[in-house]
């Protein structure tokens, strides 16, 4: 009995889909050791749809990833763009910067360098480095975005620092700093200085 334990929760978990809610994972999950099963990609995609489709948003990221990719199942990009929209809602950062791409690149979805922008920021707000490279290059070329050199400074800053600090951010950010006036530079590193994450 004890060995079909998780199908049983499976089972209820599915019954229940229709009366949960998107939301970020909650803790504990209904079988032990599923955030780190989605995490190494060794789920069925059965699986991964029921959880998925009950607002597991690290499930709703493999799931898209998984369309995006054709991994086990038939490439669907505007089936990816679904799921990366639900996780993006919930405030996944990594769906949120994938559908940001598939914006500007019209990709499964309509193309939108306004969309785009939208959900690079919303990652990028979160303290995703490589989103706060995009936005830096939205706001350096205009991509969705009034052109803003101080603040693609600014963006440039954020990527650049840190453990992960952007190598690429560190170049974009002392190219563009040496366009820009000192009070410019001053004004961008201050408000990068005292940023914090949403």
């Amino acid at each position: 009995m004890h060995k079909k334990a998780p199908a049983c929760w499976l089972t209820l978990a599915i019954a229940m889909a229709g009366v949960a809610q998107a939301q970020p994972d909650p803790t504990p999950l209904p079988v032990p050791g599923t955030t780190e099963r989605f995490q190494e990609g060794g789920v069925a995609l059965s699986e991964l749809r029921a959880y998925a489709e009950l607002g597991y948003v690290s499930a709703q990221y493999r799931l898209a990833q998984r369309y995006l990719q054709g991994q086990g199942v038939m490439r669907d990009v505007p089936q990816a763009a679904l799921w990366f929209r639900r996780a993006a809602d919930s405030g996944e950062p990594r769906s949120q910067l994938e559908l940001a791409l598939m914006h500007l690149r019209g990709e499964g979805v309509q193309r939108s360098e306004r969309m785009a922008a939208h959900w690079m920021r919303q990652a990028a707000e979160s303290g995703f480095q490589r989103a706060q490279l995009h936005v830096g290059t939205m706001y350096e070329h205009g991509l969705g975005v009034a052109k803003d050199q101080t603040e693609a400074y600014f963006w440039y800053c954020l990527a650049s620092e840190g453990v992960w600090g952007n190598h690429e951010a560190v170049q974009a950010r002392d190219r563009l700093g040496a366009l820009l006036t000192n009070v410019q530079r001053a004004s961008a590193r201050s408000a990068a200085f005292y940023w914090r994450p949403r």
